[in-house]
């Protein structure tokens, strides 16, 4: 169930008309009811598996709470990443370890077990999602940053918010269960929330949408396309991706903003940043923090010497690689961007600078090399195996002469169109500036609501995925 599509516009309107009338506990008992609705709708089945999660992790937490137990942290987090390993991580683990021995049955064990025996191990939706915000209330349990025995209704809430917890944000305890008891819908939430819907539909279903249109099929074969496609390309792709998971996270924040929460940001302006590691502090903000807090720091974070800060920072970016998909392409992405951030660390430590420190024009071509470095480092992702990947760069250093991409030039005004709206999340003034004049946001909606809707029916595809409801 898409937040894009009819069936999700109807289960809303329902759920919404249902929700005022109902005192606070009634509100909360909706939520859940609609939330595994909305979950069962993909697979009963998996609602099923990860209700048994919540269960066991709530009863986990709540002894965690009382008294420190490695044991029953150990338990737990065996528990919980064993369950997402297997789902998501057995066929990567099989078949690379058949790769290594030679043995040709292992390295083609999901298609082999699709042809002989029509079975095939199904990833649940949002599993990486839910995983890792119930890993972090388990190890916060433990680590004494929760204070307050949560109730279970409480705790289903907080994990099974339905607006976010299939494609985020990451939300910790303390982002959102002291709101649980007391919604406070106001008109500025209404507002704002109501104009982040609309925003968001725009990114994914006018912006990310067309743009995968039009370069989706150089991704599965880059030696039939053109250098010139090939050096472009992944440009649109961080756009489409950006429009794409910020317009995810945009249409979550505005429907919790309408039945009276906050829930956290996402994208702070991303492709403005002068670093990679300043990019990565606005780009996935909340599974940045989430490796932070629970991989790199256990790991020892900053508080080692450099070698093993170096080392660290690979860890967490590789597993991050990891995170977003089970393959060695997704694995290098990881890895490169880890590698890049050491060096930046390395060159910080050392006191190396090619570019003056205050400059406009230095600052400006900060922001280009990182947002290209971005760009192509995400060939990675985009591809669908390393060996396409290898041949994406290999037919831009031979500068290969094939076909060209109908219809480039309107990815370009996408493309414009995805840096306007990061823009405006880099730089806060115009938001200030609507925030201030209420009627003004009260036309934007109503106008914006028949010509949006007007662009979808003509220009939108309401079945278009998000990109990152595969992880």
């Amino acid at each position: 169930m898409l937040f894009n599509s009819a069936v999700f516009l109807l289960l809303f309107l329902v759920f919404y008309l249902l929700y005022w009338p109902l005192p606070v506990r009634g509100k909360q008992v909706l939520i859940i009811l609609t939330s595994f609705i909305f979950y069962g709708w993909y697979s009963p089945l998996f609602l099923l598996v990860f209700l048994a999660l919540i269960g066991v992790n709530f009863y986990l937490s709540s002894i965690l709470q009382k008294r420190k137990s490695r044991g029953l942290l150990a338990l737990g987090l065996a528990i919980d990443l064993g369950n997402l390993i297997f789902f998501k991580y057995f066929y990567f683990f099989v078949e690379s370890f058949g790769m290594m021995i030679g043995d040709a049955y292992l390295a083609d064990l999901r298609q082999n077990w699709i042809r002989d025996y029509d079975f095939e191990i199904e990833l649940p939706i949002a599993i990486s999602f839910y995983t890792f915000q119930i890993v972090a209330y388990l190890v916060d349990a433990y680590r004494g940053d929760i204070e307050e025995q949560t109730s279970f209704r409480k705790y289903t809430i907080f994990i099974l918010f339905f607006p976010q917890f299939i494609a985020g944000p990451i939300m910790r305890s303390a982002d959102f269960i002291p709101q649980i008891d007391n919604p406070q819908p106001s008109r500025d939430r209404m507002l704002n929330g109501s104009l982040l819907i609309l925003q968001g539909i725009i990114k994914k279903v006018l912006i990310a949408d067309r743009i995968g249109v039009i370069i989706n099929p150089v991704w599965q074969n880059p030696e039939q396309y053109d250098a010139t496609v090939l050096i472009l390309a992944p440009i649109a792709f961080v756009c489409q991706v950006y429009c794409d998971f910020s317009g995810y996270t945009d249409m979550a924040r505005g429907m919790a903003k309408t039945i009276g929460y906050e829930i956290p940001e996402n994208f702070l302006g991303p492709f403005f940043a002068v670093s990679m590691r300043d990019l990565w502090r606005r780009w996935h903000v909340t599974l940045t923090t989430w490796l932070r807090d629970y991989i790199f720091i256990p790991l020892g974070g900053s508080r080692v010497g450099p070698a093993r800060i170096y080392l660290n920072i690979l860890i967490t970016m590789a597993l991050g690689g990891l995170w977003h998909g089970a393959t060695w392409s997704m694995f290098t992405w990881g890895l490169s961007l880890g590698i890049v951030l050491a060096w930046e660390q390395f060159t910080v430590r050392a006191g190396w600078r090619l570019l003056p420190e205050d400059a406009g024009w230095a600052q400006s071509l900060r922001r280009l090399r990182t947002f290209f470095l971005f760009a192509y480092l995400a060939v990675f992702f985009a591809a669908p195996s390393f060996g396409k990947a290898m041949d994406y760069f290999a037919g831009i250093l031979e500068f290969q002469r094939a076909n060209p991409v109908s219809s480039f030039e309107g990815a370009v005004g996408l493309i414009i169109l995805a840096l306007i709206f990061n823009a405006l999340q880099y730089w806060t003034q115009p938001r200030a500036w609507l925030n201030a004049r209420p009627r003004l946001r009260y036309a934007l909606i109503f106008v914006g609501t028949f010509v949006v809707g007007y662009l979808v029916s003509i220009f939108g595809d309401v079945s278009g995925q998000f990109i990152y409801f595969q992880f």
